[in-house]
């Protein structure tokens, strides 16, 4: 799409800070992994066989001329890394970091206005997460773990399934070009646990006793949900706010939630936070803490997911209709999607269950997530409404294939546009209270301006001219080109329902189109689909919001 080209991006001012900027953010936090988790959240979808063309064989070295690809010494590895290239590195990074990371690396690209915590800034070769010790520079594993499992809890995607393992390497190869400590200095032997001892009865409460000798609580809280008296006043060397996560949350741990994962944060430490490491305590003293926080993990609460799976849409005979809860959707499979959390918050929406059906005329998506308090209006400013958003990638385009050419999956970018449907609580609201006014009304010449514009219906935002349904649709060609199209434009019909803490909302649309800046259903490749979920409660709008990567929508 070029610059002068009259739409969808006619007035960018208008909608730059509206509704879908998918601040999607993904590069690389790089906030490490440790070894091979086993009860983190899932990550990955099909696995990605197609490698990339002409991969150069290129390994940075320092003045000195030794190799920083691996050495026994480093604690790198000879078996991996083999088609390490920072070229390839770099463009990597300016198709899928840059936005989050900045062109410098200082963790200021166009998406960090939308993020919290912030992206990683490399400059200072401080790195968060390591198997290392405090201080010492991370193993090139550690930074390669990283990017293919991504940090639960933040905007930091797996990208496991979207490079190969040579583009992950090279991208690790590229990141330490951002700081000269990868020239200077060598990583530390890492730590290792050793064997895990059973948790006991003593174990827990010696850990206890320990907590609080270490004044724990005074970040995570006596019951470390992460309240404790000074979590709000805290800070990194960055000088970012530091948000103190739940710990009985299993979805929110970084790097795992096994006890083996827990011993590591606290032998390492998180360097530029205020979670030191704890090396100072015994190997047992360490393992009685990681009993004890591991005793107060809520498993039940985990919601396993994946960050990229294919979607299917599944052929029916019959009309389709609007109704969220038609039986027409009992027998259509479910799959659930994986959402990141651009803004940190207590008990985040982190997953949505998507269905798909077509008629060969007509195809309809069911989007569904837990939400146990529905919020339905915002004519006020200190309300904040629920709201879901479905992304469509235009144009001839394949995930991770042809180098890389799906547009970011965070509102597109330069001549790579995306459509997006949106379907809000509050108008959803309107047009039912106006449906039920009417009805209540209907011979008894009321005024129903009055009844409306002084009951639930906000006057301002009654003259929108899409009001007749609960959903918009748009156009985006990157951060600050959100656009709304022309009301002739808009052909999406939908309703979405809140029951028994859960919302069901139902979008429908004709497969044919003649709209240029509509998806086309009637081809034969994967659609690329994304989704964004608003929560009213935690006071979401605009960027601020829970999103997925890209996912694989396969037609009948």
């Amino acid at each position: 799409m070029k610059p002068n080209t009259r739409y969808p991006i006619p007035n960018p001012c208008s909608a730059s800070k509206s509704i879908f900027a998918l601040g999607l953010i993904l590069a690389v936090t790089l906030l490490g992994w440790r070894g091979e988790p086993t009860s983190v959240l899932a990550h990955g979808g099909e696995t990605h066989k197609e490698q990339p063309k002409a991969m150069p064989k290129e390994v940075k070295q320092d003045p000195s001329g030794h190799s920083h690809s691996g050495s026994a010494e480093s604690g790198h590895s000879h078996s991996h890394g083999q088609g390490r290239s920072v070229t390839v590195g770099a463009t990597v990074y300016k198709h899928m970091c840059i936005f989050c990371h900045g062109e410098d690396g200082n963790g200021g690209g166009k998406a960090m206005a939308y993020l919290y915590p912030w992206p990683r800034d490399f400059r200072k070769g401080v790195f968060k997460h390591r198997s290392t010790p405090t201080g010492s520079l991370p193993l090139d594993k550690d930074i390669f773990d990283t990017i293919t499992k991504g940090i639960p809890g933040t905007a930091m995607p797996a990208w496991e399934n979207a490079l190969t393992e040579d583009e992950t390497w090279s991208v690790v190869e590229y990141l330490k070009t951002f700081s000269n400590r990868f020239k200077n200095e060598t990583p530390q032997k890492p730590v290792t646990p050793g064997p895990v001892p059973p948790s006991t009865k003593e174990s827990i409460e010696a850990g206890h006793q320990i907590f609080q000798e270490m004044r724990c609580a005074r970040c995570h809280g006596t019951d470390l949900k992460g309240d404790g008296p000074i979590a709000d006043s805290l800070y990194d060397i960055w000088d970012h706010r530091v948000f103190v996560y739940d710990l009985t949350n299993p979805n929110t741990f970084k790097f795992g939630f096994d006890k083996e994962d827990i011993f590591m944060t606290l032998s390492t430490g998180i360097d530029g936070t205020p979670m030191k490491a704890y090396n100072h305590l015994t190997s047992k003293e360490r393992w009685d803490l990681a009993s004890f926080v591991h005793s107060r993990i809520q498993t039940d609460r985990y919601r396993k997911a994946k960050y990229e799976v294919t979607l299917k849409s599944e052929m029916v005979e019959g009309d389709i209709g609007i109704d969220p809860y038609s039986e027409l959707w009992d027998p259509v499979p479910a799959t659930n999607v994986h959402l990141i959390v651009l803004n940190a918050r207590r008990d985040p929406i982190t997953r949505v269950q998507f269905q798909s059906v077509t008629n060969g005329k007509q195809i309809a998506f069911r989007v569904q997530w837990e939400d146990p308090v529905p919020n339905r209006s915002s004519s006020r400013h200190q309300d904040f409404k629920d709201a879901v958003a479905l992304e469509f990638a235009l144009g001839d385009v394949l995930l991770h294939t042809h180098g890389h050419n799906e547009p970011f999956f965070g509102m597109g970018n330069r001549e790579k546009p995306v459509n997006i449907w949106q379907w809000r609580a509050d108008w959803q609201k309107e047009i039912e209270t106006k449906e039920e006014l009417e009805q209540a009304t209907e011979g008894q010449g009321m005024d129903m301006d009055v009844m409306i514009f002084g009951g639930e219906v906000n006057p301002v935002e009654s003259l929108n001219p899409f009001r007749e349904v609960p959903i918009e649709e748009m156009n985006a060609e990157g951060f600050g080109t959100l656009t709304p199209q022309p009301k002739t434009k808009q052909n999406i019909r939908g309703k979405g329902l809140w029951k028994d803490g859960k919302w069901t909302v139902v979008f429908i649309r004709d497969i044919e189109s003649l709209n240029k800046w509509d998806i086309q259903f009637n081809k034969k490749q994967p659609i690329l689909i994304g989704f964004a979920v608003w929560d009213g409660l935690h006071k979401d709008r605009n960027g601020r919001k829970t999103v997925s990567m890209w996912q694989r929508l396969i037609l009948p």
